[in-house]
């Protein structure tokens, strides 16, 4: 479930709540698992822009560890610190004059990266800044300790909406920073496919990774539009005429016809405009959202139908990430990013510097 606002409640307590009331509490461990706050990133515009739900005074508290997490990796992206050596980077974010033995921090994160200080942030690959995000939350000494309250009933968890994961899936398509990390994971997913990371024919396993970094149970990344088009149908996705879409369904191109070549695409609708054009998130711009027309005005394949779970609908039909795979062909088939697409990403997902 998700939750949407937090504060301390005593002394090493700080407690949740959901939209429908139901509460958290996690009680000792430090003081960033608490606040699901892996780096303890201070309180303030920059957390609240990030995803956080309240502050214990100094630091952001955030509705999970993931939303924590992504935060670590938007600041060493951001302006303030990507054209930083990580040195410079760390004497900044970690500086002496906290208490911090900033050359130790240093020393801990160029190991767990497996590369040296002199290297500038900003070209630091997706799976090197997770290194790098996960070598800060074991610095910032994350220890589990214990969690109560009724969120944790199996009556709250059975009565979570779908609603809850759609916002997320939402506001992740809707936050440029968010759909650059996703890009970045779902180019380096496709080695598996091509042998390099690449974005090209990247829609089915991008809509994954949105999918999944929202908190739906999607067992592993689907290839393929059809496929991801088809597994969302048979787990409560209802299709929804062209002209009725709204933010957070799933748009769907031509995913039944196998006879063209370089149709098929499918997305993330970030938000509604009117009937015919709306904002995306997709593998197919380095900035989210962008526009697109369900018309295909634009050189576009038109789309074909809309995939739409009710927001007042209980969690039926999805599965745990931990019980079940997903049985699926995992085939990969053209999807439309090559068609006269004026690229601003690397292959890496990155943004071009004239993108």
């Amino acid at each position: 479930m998700a939750f949407v606002v937090a504060w301390v409640s005593g002394k090493r307590l700080v407690t949740y709540r959901d939209r429908s009331g139901n509460e958290l509490t996690k009680k000792d461990g430090s003081r960033s698992w608490r606040n699901n706050n892996p780096g303890n990133i201070a309180r303030g515009s920059f957390s609240e822009a990030h995803g956080s739900i309240g502050d214990d005074g100094k630091f952001g508290i955030f509705p999970d560890e993931e939303t924590g997490s992504a935060a670590i990796v938007a600041l060493f992206t951001s302006n303030s610190y990507k054209n930083l050596s990580i040195r410079d980077a760390f004497y900044r974010y970690a500086p002496p004059a906290d208490n911090n033995d900033t050359e130790a921090y240093i020393a801990a994160v160029t190991a767990a990266v497996g590369v040296p200080s002199s290297k500038i942030v900003g070209t630091l690959s997706s799976a090197e800044l997770n290194k790098l995000a996960g070598a800060i939350k074991v610095h910032e000494g994350w220890t589990v300790g214990t969690q109560s309250g009724s969120a944790l009933s199996p009556r709250a968890i059975k009565s979570a909406t779908i609603g809850d994961l759609v916002e997320k899936l939402i506001n992740l398509g809707s936050d440029a920073g968010s759909c650059q990390v996703i890009r970045q994971k779902a180019s380096q997913a496709m080695v598996r496919i091509y042998g390099k990371p690449t974005l090209h024919n990247a829609c089915a396993c991008t809509l994954s990774l949105f999918l999944q970094s929202a908190g739906y149970p999607l067992a592993k990344i689907v290839y393929g539009a059809g496929a991801l088009a088809q597994y969302l149908r048979q787990h409560g996705w209802q299709k929804v005429d062209v002209g009725n879409q709204q933010a957070g369904d799933v748009g769907v191109c031509r995913d039944d016809d196998k006879t063209t070549a370089g149709a098929d695409h499918i997305f993330l609708v970030v938000k509604r405009a009117d009937a015919d054009q709306m904002l995306i998130a997709d593998n197919q711009e380095s900035f989210s959202p962008h526009p697109r027309f369900a018309s295909g005005k634009g050189h576009k394949t038109p789309v074909d139908y809309f995939l739409r779970y009710s927001a007042t609908s209980p969690l039926a039909g999805f599965v745990s990430k931990d019980s079940t795979e997903i049985d699926l062909d995992e085939v990969v088939t053209l999807d439309e990013d090559t068609d006269d697409l004026v690229p601003k990403f690397d292959e890496q997902g990155a943004p071009l510097a004239n993108g």
